[in-house]
Formats: C-alpha cells, structure tokens, sequence
C-alpha cells in the first residue's frame, strides 16, 4: 500500500517579498500598499492563466502562525521572476525578507489555519439542528425550479451566533404580494456543510465544531487535522 506524503506549507509555492511601498490611507482606515516580490517558477502558470483567462487576480498569502494578505496581482516579470503585488491594511504588513506561501482564492485563509493549529478549538459534537428566523422575498426575474415558476424566495437565517449565512428556497406560497415580516421556524437551519469537502452534516449526525460555529465531517478531520495534512487543496 502507498504511504502517502503529507503536504505541509513548506509544499506551497512561495513568494518572498522584497520591497513594501505605502500609498494612500482612505476614510476607512485602511492604507494600499504596493508588494515587490520575487516568485517560484511553479507559479508562471498560475499567473499567466490570471493574466490570460481574465480570473480573479486576488489570492491569499500565508506566514507566521494564522497570518495572512490577501493581495492582488497588478504585473509580473516572467522572465525576472519578479511581480508587483497591491493590498489594502490597516497596518503596514511587516514581511519584508519573508517567504509567504501561495494559497488560490478558492480557499480561506482559516482552511489552512485550522488544520495546522492544534489549538484550534476542535470538538467532537452530534449536530442537533438549529432554529431559523425564515423572511419571503420576491425576486426581480422568474425562476424555473423543478418545472415551477418560481417567483417568491424564502430566506433563512440561523438564530444565535451567526457568521452571516442565509440560505434561500423556493417559498411554498407563491401569492403577491409577498406578506412582510421574519418568522420563527423550529430546527429549520436543518444541517451545516463541512469547511473543506461541503458536504453536509445533517441534524444527528457527528462531526467537529470550532469555537466559530464552522463545521468539519468526521472523514476529513481524521483525513487532513489529525495528520496535520494540507493535501485537501489539491484532493478536493
């Protein structure tokens, strides 16, 4: 049987940042910075696909212990190696001399964090459902759902600590105009998805529970936390 390697951050790609420029501060407190850095060669190809597709050019930055940038890509100098990076902070990032490991955009920085860290906060809990507060909207367009016009949506909203997750279904009642007002429905947030793989964790069922309310299935907990494994961003 094949052992396979565990991935850690030393695997990423990295990008080690030679001059930091500060630019404007902004009503909001938050100042642009302009990144030099000097980048691996396994990263031409992501570049050049940001640059040629028309992707997001924005991805994530890690260092230290759950530090993270999220810049933008404004150029790059394949053949220098060398690319100018921009970001937004409340303070100025000191990474200067620092290698930071390249994390697509597909991902959270947290994702990382929260696999590495053994102090995350990981406990071992049955999901028993939550109440949702349940609000009727109607829509600008009409939907086909299942062969059914679908002009009312009903949006749901976990009770108590939120992270600001809603939910949004095709409401029972398609009469207009739609009747105001939140109401109170009884385990209605009926599962959670798991932060790497997205599947769901439904109401019975074990999985791990962060201090964050986020949620992890029992697979990927022994498959990626417990080994400290990093390989989820390449296997899902």
């Amino acid at each position: 049987m094949e052992i396979q390697k565990r991935k850690t951050l030393e695997d990423f790609p990295k990008l080690v940042v030679t001059a930091v420029h500060r630019g404007a501060t902004s009503e909001t407190g938050y100042t642009s910075f302009e990144l030099q850095v000097g980048f691996d060669r396994m990263l031409e190809t992501t570049f050049d696909q940001i640059i040629a597709d028309d992707l997001p050019r924005w991805f994530w930055l890690l260092f230290g212990q759950r530090g993270c940038l999220s810049p933008m890509l404004e150029s790059f100098d394949k053949k220098a190696g060398t690319a100018i990076l921009t970001c937004q902070e409340k303070a100025e990032p000191e990474v200067i001399g620092s290698k930071l490991a390249y994390l697509s955009p597909y991902w959270q920085a947290f994702n990382v964090w929260m696999v590495l860290d053994s102090n995350w906060g990981w406990q071992k809990e049955k999901f028993k459902g939550t109440d949702a507060v349940a609000e009727d909207y109607e829509s600008k367009d009409v939907s086909i759902v299942r062969g059914r016009e679908i002009k009312v949506w009903t949006k749901l909203e976990p009770t108590g600590v939120s992270r600001g997750q809603s939910r949004h279904y095709p409401a029972t009642d398609q009469t207009l105009p739609v009747q105001t007002g939140t109401r109170l429905v009884p385990s209605g947030w009926g599962h959670e998805h798991c932060e790497l793989c997205k599947e769901h964790i439904d109401a019975g069922m074990f999985g791990y529970c962060d201090p964050g309310n986020r949620w992890m299935c029992e697979r990927c907990y022994e498959r990626y936390v417990m080994q400290r494994d990093l390989a989820f961003v390449d296997e899902l």
